[in-house]
C-alpha cells in the first residue's frame, strides 16, 4: 500500500472558507489520505463544517494558540509517513498529492517535494535553483513557491524541526515566521525537488504584512532566531537585511509625505550593503528622501530614464 499522507488544515473562524478546503482535499485521487482539521477557536466555531464530513478527524484546542501551536497539535495526532499542511483558506488542486508524493517515492534522499502555485490571478512555477540543496536560497527568503501549502514533506523530517517558531502574539505574523523558519529547518536537514506544474490555490491577499514594518519583523526575527546559520552566511543576511531596510524607506515614503524613518532605513540599508554599487543606491535614496516623497519620485525617474536610456 502507498504511504499515508497525512493532510493538516488549522483553521480559525473561517468557515466560510473551511469547506472548501476540505473539498479540496477529498477531491484528491491519491489514496490513501488521512485528513485532520484542527479548530483553534478554542469554542468550537468550525463544528457545524466539519459535521458534514465523516471522515475527517477533528480536533478541538481547548485554547487558541496561534499557527504553530495548531499545527504541532495535528502533526503529532497524524499517522502518516508524508505531512501535507494546508491553511483554510487555501486549497490543493487536482494531482496534488499523487504527484508530490511520486517524487518522495521515487527518491529517498529527498525530503521535501513541492509544486508551482496559482496565486490570485498569477502562476508562479518552480524555480530549478530550489532543487537539491536549497539552505541558501531558504536563508535568502529567496523559496517560493515553496511554501507550506505547496509542500508535501517526509513525516520524520518534520518530526526533526519541531518546534514550529512562532511569535505567540499575532496569527498572521506567525504563519509568515513559521512558515519561513520551517523552510530553513527543512534545508538544513534535506533536499528538495519539485512538479514543475501549479497544483495549489493560495490565497494570499495584499496587505501591509508583506511590505510594512510588521514584514520586515519576520526578517529581523528569523537572523535572530537562526543565528548561527546567518553567521556562516554573512553576506546573505547583510543582503538581507540591506534590502529589507531599503524597502520599509519606500514604504514610509509611501505613506507620508516627509518621513524621517525612511532617511533613517536608507542608511541603514547603506550600512548593511555588499559593495560600493549597492551603498551608493542607498545613500543616494536617503539624500533624495531629504526632500521627501517628491525627492524620492525625481530621483526614480532619473534612475530610470538612464536605465532605459
Amino acid at each position: 500500500m502507498p504511504p499515508i499522507i497525512s493532510v493538516i488544515i488549522p483553521t480559525y473562524y473561517r468557515n466560510e472558507l473551511l469547506s472548501r478546503a476540505i473539498e479540496s482535499v477529498l477531491r484528491q485521487d491519491y489514496d490513501p489520505v488521512e485528513l485532520i482539521v484542527v479548530d483553534d477557536s478554542g469554542e468550537g466555531n468550525a463544528d457545524p463544517v466539519l459535521q458534514r464530513y465523516d471522515g475527517v478527524k477533528r480536533i478541538t484546542r481547548d485554547q487558541p494558540g496561534h499557527w504553530n501551536a495548531a499545527l504541532t497539535t495535528g502533526i503529532e495526532a497524524s499517522t502518516g509517513e508524508y505531512i501535507q499542511f494546508l491553511d483554510d483558506d487555501d486549497e490543493l488542486l487536482e494531482g496534488k498529492l499523487t504527484k508530490t508524493a511520486e517524487i518522495l517515492q521515487e527518491n529517498p534522499d529527498v525530503g521535501v517535494s513541492y509544486c508551482g502555485v496559482i496565486r490570485g490571478d498569477e502562476r508562479h512555477y518552480p524555480k530549478p535553483s530550489v532543487r537539491g540543496d536549497f539552505l541558501e536560497e531558504a536563508l535568502a527568503f529567496q523559496t517560493f513557491p515553496l511554501w507550506t501549502g505547496s509542500m508535501l514533506m517526509r513525516r520524520d523530517v518534520l518530526i526533526d524541526c519541531l518546534p514550529l517558531a512562532g511569535m505567540g502574539e499575532d496569527d498572521d505574523l506567525d504563519i509568515i515566521l513559521g512558515d519561513t523558519d520551517l523552510k530553513i529547518e527543512l534545508a538544513r536537514r534535506t533536499k528538495a525537488d519539485y512538479v514543475d506544474e501549479c497544483l495549489a490555490f493560495y490565497r494570499q491577499e495584499t496587505n501591509s504584512l508583506w511590505t510594512g514594518p510588521n514584514r520586515f519583523e519576520i526578517v529581523k526575527k528569523t537572523t535572530q532566531h537562526q543565528r548561527e546559520l546567518y553567521d556562516r552566511y554573512p553576506e546573505i543576511r547583510r543582503n538581507l537585511l540591506s534590502s529589507w531596510h531599503q524597502k520599509q524607506a519606500v514604504y514610509w515614503l509611501e505613506k507620508r509625505f516627509w518621513s524621517p524613518k525612511a532617511i533613517s532605513h536608507f542608511l541603514r540599508g547603506a550600512y548593511y550593503a555588499n559593495g560600493l554599487t549597492n551603498r551608493a543606491k542607498c545613500g543616494a535614496g536617503a539624500a533624495a528622501s531629504i526632500l521627501g516623497r517628491p525627492g524620492w519620485n525625481a530621483a526614480e525617474k532619473v534612475r530610470n530614464s538612464l536605465h532605459h536610456g
